[in-house]
């Protein structure tokens, strides 16, 4: 049973040590997930989490090496004022990759059971249903040819209100939506519905990485690293190697 609150502390990591290690952890995601595309793999990352826990910044340390042509992000608002005309999972399946290219979810299918049952837009036997739903769809795209990697940046209740503040403070109101606000205003709520679907969807096809983001630079490290490791399990690679050889050539080059 997993509980979040076992992942609100982290340790404290400095931007210097981080910078010492960003660049190669970006090229070793660039070689792995070029290397999925040539074994005509499809990559879904799946980034769920509080509002407030990086995953914009984090966003943009996975993508900066990859390839743009292979890849598309989506961040998917919220089911409030959504017109209901085909079922939930409609509007990502449309969106899987191709074999071959790699998509990102900035909030994903997790919405079903965690916005839209807080705010009371689906009803219980639609609640039950969506988890029925969400393990069927996994384990159809893992017994084809996608690759499912799932994390959930987790922050307290403290530090999401920390960083609201601080954002209202630097002029910068726009970056905390009135959503957020009220997400904040229902922690205990929402954290009891993201633990549930947390651990109910926490398969051996597709387990759930949950990441302590309060230390932004130690939640990119582990969350490159994590992506990093499966990657290389699931392609049989040594991308750490392969870098070595590569930068080796470089330096040939270079004299």
């Amino acid at each position: 049973m997993m509980h979040l609150k076992d992942f609100e502390d982290s340790p404290t990591l400095e931007k210097s040590a981080y910078d010492m290690v960003e660049k190669d952890l970006q090229e070793r995601l660039y070689i792995l997930f070029s290397e999925a595309s040539k074994q005509k793999y499809a990559t879904i990352l799946i980034l769920e989490g509080w509002a407030g826990s990086g995953k914009g910044d984090l966003l943009k340390s996975v993508t900066t090496r990859l390839d743009p042509r292979k890849l598309r992000v989506y961040s998917l608002e919220n089911a409030e004022a959504k017109t209901k005309t085909h079922h939930f999972l409609y509007e990502y399946w449309n969106r899987l990759p191709l074999y071959g290219e790699n998509a990102i979810f900035d909030g994903s299918w997790y919405s079903r059971v965690s916005y839209e049952k807080q705010e009371k837009l689906i009803n219980k036997d639609e609640y039950k249903d969506a988890f029925k739903s969400i393990l069927n769809f996994e384990e159809t795209l893992h017994n084809d040819r996608y690759i499912i990697l799932k994390y959930f940046l987790n922050i307290s209740s403290k530090e999401q209100k920390k960083r609201f503040k601080k954002a209202s403070e630097e002029g910068k109101k726009w970056m905390v939506s009135e959503s957020d606000w009220k997400q904040f205003e229902n922690y205990d709520s929402y954290e009891r519905l993201f633990e549930e679907y947390l651990n109910k969807t926490d398969t051996e096809i597709c387990p759930w990485n949950i990441v302590s983001a309060k230390n932004k630079y130690y939640c990119r490290i582990s969350v490159m690293e994590s992506v990093i490791r499966i990657l290389e399990e699931k392609l049989e690679l040594d991308s750490r190697q392969m870098l070595l050889v590569l930068k080796s050539q470089e330096q040939q080059q270079a004299i």
